[in-house]
């Protein structure tokens, strides 16, 4: 159990070491990349949701107006699917931002997946807050 623990929080600080070295050049603009997403994703999902998630069936990169990334929900009713499509923005304002917004959206794609949640801001939404300061991410609504 302690090794478990160990190893756990041994990912942990290599993960957020690896966050820190990434976004030192807080001033530099960030253009999203399908490469960063899926990277990130698993780092995250291994670090926050303990390799939970399954990945979004869809990622696409577009410009998107009154939000940094959105988590959308497609629904089937004919077929009774449905699926969840991650929109990110093209640029960011640095990579903590898109550090950020991936982590964020990767939230209510748990909260909608594993918890069969609404996917709002609620209770169960900043349950994560303590998980992100650890990794030195800001959970925001």
């Amino acid at each position: 159990m302690i090794k478990k623990t160990r190893i756990k929080d041994s990912y942990i600080v290599r993960t957020k070491k690896r966050i820190l070295r990434d976004t030192v050049d807080s001033e530099v603009k960030y253009t999203t990349t399908f490469r960063d997403i899926r990277n990130y994703f698993k780092i995250f999902n291994k670090s926050l949701f303990k390799n939970a998630l399954n990945s979004f069936n869809n990622v696409k990169i577009k410009r998107i107006v009154r939000a940094s990334g959105q988590c959308v929900e497609y629904i089937s009713y004919r077929k009774g699917t449905n699926f969840f499509v991650l929109e990110m923005m093209p640029k960011y304002k640095n990579k903590m931002e898109f550090l950020n917004t991936l982590a964020h959206e990767m939230v209510h794609l748990w909260q909608q997946t594993i918890k069969k949640d609404t996917g709002n801001h609620n209770k169960l939404f900043f349950s994560f807050r303590n998980k992100f300061k650890r990794l030195n991410l800001k959970l925001s609504s």
